[in-house]
């Protein structure tokens, strides 16, 4: 579709594109009119577009496998409807061809599985940074992961508003080694021309010299990726573990700047705060001022996932962008709060809420000391506090103080305290039954000889499932509904039925937060996929081992695309199982067995089926999944507290304890 869209905007822009061309193109449009595949007319229209000297998309294009030339219509199906549809008012080239190839490329990612760990960065946040950063022309531009090219996108359409945009360079590296022509399309469709992105991998590009220092890095790469050989290079601010790659990006984008350069990264929420290589890291990244800003976002702003990130900016030397005597401070945004949700669950951060982060780091890059903190948002803060905090962390939310409540500060610590002593209390009282419940699990464990190990498709072939009355039904396990039951124009806002996802599952239940819903109409044609009592949904890529049992409240929701669905059979306790697959042996045997990247593992149905279970009696599954459940609310407590406590310490310094200024 992307190729047929540039092949569209070129005929359209340009005044010579060839006798035969046009007439290959007008028989293909011709055809798609009255249904017959076009793909021989589109074929031969692309070779021809490919090697003039004004077609936007310069690659090495093997044109055989662009287009089947057979003719075949089942081939690509969809051929004919596309074409015409083109033909049609509103055209897509007046329309606006980069927004269509945004949904595109959104759909693409959305129905498959990422191969690298390198994924789709949502067009808000890529503005976000090239906004923030404000490259202008006559910048270089690397993006060392570029995935489908949207920081580059971005960073031209930036530089392009600013004027005059010759001189433009762009550098980009595909880890997955699909990307590289899709991303070439995309940019080309928003106007770039004869962009050129390579296919690369993290160890040949941290060892590689590259092709020039850049006046901007910016990206998203791979979190947590495993890369071997690391310790042979020269790294400025340490060796990076070769169990994760974080640090090695942020190092080969710090290295890849020019000497006025900066870079904006997409780093994971723990690279902030890790201990041990972490801190001395950390540090050695302060003692060269190569650390301007961190940048908190909120939740839910990935498809794929609902986790937060973090953007940090680096500078090959922070003397050259702030005054002299100001230079030793980091600006933390706290940003966790912005955006808003929008109907297809992905929360998008708007144009007002960008310009207040670029816009406080612009005024701050002019002068920290002029550029006053903001409770709740923002804080400039010195070298010298980041190094006294305990493993030098860089996590906004530690250092940006909370927005001041006055009225009544005292009595709402008070308040507080005495919530307090009474999760105290209750605390304490779950603590007795824990240590019986683990008592009866040791006492019942020790009554199993030997457990054995059974195969969880024998387990589930020929099982009764363990629902009573008229749900009891067989056992079963299936992989969730494919792309084409589940659309993504099949969503709705509001009322609805549940689609769980694996973002949904949590330790101890499900997360409505960021869940996703389908009409009741919709969901009463997938009935098969639907969840009753006792079942366990699994999560089929991203973190292996997450799992959750369905109670009464998830009665009637729909198993989503990304999970698989269990109804157990009457000798596997469903909690029990639960607990097993959260555990180190069922979640090395998933690791061990999946496919897909450190980022983003998967695990197929087929090998799902294979998995070991430990099967002691029944009386013994119940007595473990009790002790599990049990110190899941005694985390929980835990966690209240911990809560409970960080917001008492800020009412008590809000005048409660500690007079208000």
């Amino acid at each position: 579709m992307l190729t047929i869209l540039v092949l569209a905007k070129f005929l359209d822009s340009v005044s010579d594109p060839g006798e035969e061309l046009l007439k290959r193109w007008s028989r293909a449009v011709a055809e798609a009119r009255v249904g017959y595949p076009p793909l021989k007319d589109l074929h031969d229209a692309f070779s021809l577009a490919a090697r003039h000297d004004r077609f936007p998309a310069l690659a090495p294009w093997d044109t055989e496998n662009v287009f089947a030339s057979t003719g075949d219509a089942d081939d690509l199906p969809w051929t004919p409807a596309f074409l015409t549809a083109l033909q049609e008012p509103p055209r897509a080239v007046e329309a606006g061809l980069g927004k269509v190839s945004e949904l595109l490329l959104e759909r693409y990612v959305s129905e498959s599985a990422p191969q690298t760990g390198e994924y789709y960065t949502p067009p808000a946040l890529t503005r976000l940074l090239v906004e923030t950063l404000s490259p202008q022309p006559g910048d270089r531009v690397l993006d060392p992961a570029c995935g489908t090219g949207g920081f580059l996108t971005a960073a031209a359409q930036h530089i392009a508003q600013q004027g005059h945009v010759g001189g433009l360079s762009l550098e980009g590296y595909a880890m997955d080694h699909r990307n590289p022509q899709l991303a070439m399309l995309n940019m080309a469709l928003h106007g770039i021309d004869r962009p050129v992105v390579r296919a690369s991998d993290p160890a040949s590009l941290f060892r590689g010299p590259g092709i020039g220092m850049a006046e901007f890095v910016l990206g998203n790469p791979p979190f947590n990726q495993r890369v071997q050989g690391l310790e042979h290079l020269d790294w400025p601010f340490g060796v990076p573990p070769e169990s994760n790659a974080n640090f090695a990006w942020l190092q080969f984008a710090w290295t890849r700047l020019s000497d006025k350069g900066k870079a904006g990264l997409v780093m994971p929420t723990g690279a902030a705060f890790v201990r041990g290589h972490g801190t001395e890291t950390r540090k050695a990244i302060l003692a060269a001022s190569a650390l301007l800003g961190v940048v908190a976002l909120p939740a839910g702003m990935f498809s794929h996932t609902a986790i937060p990130v973090h953007i940090w900016l680096l500078a090959r030397d922070a003397s050259q962008h702030l005054p002299i005597g100001e230079t030793r401070s980091v600006l933390f945004i706290d940003a966790s709060r912005l955006g808003t949700q929008t109907s297809r669950g992905a929360r998008v951060v708007g144009p007002v809420d960008r310009e207040r982060v670029s816009g406080r780091f612009h005024a701050w890059l002019r002068s920290p000391r002029a550029t006053p903190d903001e409770p709740g948002f923002s804080r400039s803060v010195p070298y010298d506090e980041i190094l006294e905090n305990d493993g030098c962390p860089f996590d906004p939310r530690l250092y940006v103080e909370p927005v001041r409540e006055r009225p009544a500060a005292a009595l709402g610590a008070r308040r507080l305290l005495d919530e307090l002593a009474e999760l105290a209390v209750s605390t304490a009282d779950a603590t007795a039954p824990l240590g019986m419940s683990f008592d009866r699990s040791e006492r019942a464990a020790r009554g199993e000889i030997e457990v054995p190990r059974e195969d969880l498709r024998s387990l589930v072939q020929g099982g009764e499932g363990t629902a009573e009355g008229p749900l009891r039904a067989q056992a079963k396990l299936l992989a969730g509904p494919s792309g084409s039951l589940i659309r993504a124009d099949h969503y709705v806002d509001g009322e609805g039925v549940p689609v769980v996802m694996p973002r949904d599952l949590t330790g101890s239940g499900f997360s409505t937060t960021s869940i996703r819903r389908i009409s009741e109409q919709r969901a009463s044609g997938l009935e098969r996929f639907r969840l009753r009592p006792g079942d366990v949904v699994l999560a089929r890529r991203g973190e292996l081992g997450r799992a959750a049992v369905v109670r009464e409240e998830q009665a009637g929701w729909v198993c989503g695309t990304g999970c698989f669905l269990l109804r157990p059979p009457a000798r596997l306790d469903a909690d029990y199982f639960a607990a097993y697959l959260r555990g180190p042996e069922a979640r090395a045997w998933l690791e061990a067995h999946s496919t897909g990247s450190m980022k983003m593992q998967t695990i197929s149905l087929d090998v799902l089926h294979g998995l070991p279970v430990a099967l002691p009696g029944l009386s013994t599954q119940r007595s473990i999944a009790d002790t599990m459940n049990r110190l899941d609310e005694h985390e929980r407590l835990l966690l209240d507290q911990l809560a409970l406590t960080r917001r008492i310490r800020h009412a008590a310094l809000d005048g409660g304890v500690v007079p208000a200024p």
